[in-house]
């Protein structure tokens, strides 16, 4: 029989219940709010989830319900899941894809697919929960470009993979030396761990922009320009700017600019600023408590975004979810 004391990560438990509503609602304080249903009616439930944050990005996860169970999150808005049976299996749902998840085949949903699980009876998972915005900043950074498109994963990650080896060992190192020595959490060692697992993910976990990480791959530098105008929409990212202010700051014409922008990265100036400015209303958004006065339009407003209609589409093609769900997460504490 299994002990609480050797199950991973049992130093930093936050609930143990046989109550399905309570198992809910906790586990959505660390993920997302989601529907959980035991799979067959009556049985009892023997549900538990440790977590800890690895620094800022990353957090580890360990889940089990006991009986079968079905789970039905919907979109996960801001964060990806790298799912790991330790027994059992899973039937797992993302968008156009499924996978039948079990001790050799790991799960990897995106949080822009639509998602739905079946766990079956005694499948405890490792669970390694990655910021949606993490992970777009390391590509951006390892690609010297911009992401066009939302990240989306191949769902199955094979376990016994030769290349994604080294990281699955990492994962099952890090729970257990965290919950050996808790110190090592926020620490200079834990972001440099943060950092290995998010390039680690991208680089060796297939997904829809593999090819421009690719060795081979023909990626030129930014020129000084680019790299000059992103710098300074960073830091006026609430600023009323237009591209004649940007131009002027910089010292170079629009034509000029615009044909750098779209030869090296894909989009204009203005289709750049504007990601930034969504990315900046969803961070603020994602971070309102259950006391906090923010609305939605006041920060789209202050954000420069002042059609909300032609914004929560735009908000919802970048994050897969509307404003309104952002906020209101963020205020039940899911974040």
């Amino acid at each position: 029989m299994t002990t609480p004391a050797t199950l991973p990560l049992s130093h930093y438990q936050l609930f143990q219940t046989g109550d399905v509503d309570e198992a809910r609602e906790c586990v959505a304080r660390i993920f997302c709010p989601h529907g959980l249903h035991v799979a067959h009616p009556g049985t009892a439930l023997d549900a538990r989830h440790h977590s800890v944050r690895l620094h800022q990005d990353v957090s580890l996860n360990y889940v089990q319900y006991g009986p079968a169970v079905r789970i039905d999150p919907g979109y996960l808005g801001d964060f990806y899941l790298l799912q790991i049976p330790l027994r059992g299996g899973a039937t797992i749902r993302c968008g156009k894809q499924q996978v039948l998840a079990d001790t050799r085949t790991a799960s990897l949903p995106s949080p822009t697919e639509a998602l739905s699980m079946v766990w079956a009876d005694d499948s405890p998972h490792l669970i390694v929960r990655f910021s949606r915005q993490a992970l777009q900043r390391q590509f951006e950074q390892l690609a010297q470009m911009p992401l066009s498109q939302p990240l989306v994963f191949d769902l199955a990650v094979p376990l016994n993979a030769p290349a994604l080896a080294p990281v699955l060992n990492f994962v099952h190192y890090l729970c257990a030396t965290v919950d050996a020595d808790p110190a090592l959490c926020d620490t200079a060692l834990a972001a440099q761990a943060e950092a290995y697992l998010l390039t680690s993910l991208l680089t060796l976990a297939p997904h829809n922009h593999s090819a421009c990480l690719q060795p081979g791959a023909r990626r030129s530098l930014l020129p000084r320009s680019v790299r000059r105008a992103q710098e300074y929409l960073h830091n006026h990212v609430t600023a009323p700017l237009s591209l004649a202010d940007l131009c002027q700051h910089l010292g170079v014409s629009a034509r000029a600019l615009q044909q750098a922008f779209r030869q090296h990265t894909g989009r204009s100036p203005m289709a750049y600023w504007r990601d930034l400015r969504l990315d900046h209303v969803h961070a603020v958004l994602a971070r309102s408590g259950p006391d906090d006065k923010t609305s939605v339009s006041r920060v789209a407003a202050l954000c420069g975004f002042l059609h909300l209609g032609h914004f929560a589409a735009q908000y919802q093609a970048r994050f897969g979810e509307l404003p309104t769900r952002t906020l209101r997460t963020g205020r039940i504490g899911t974040h």
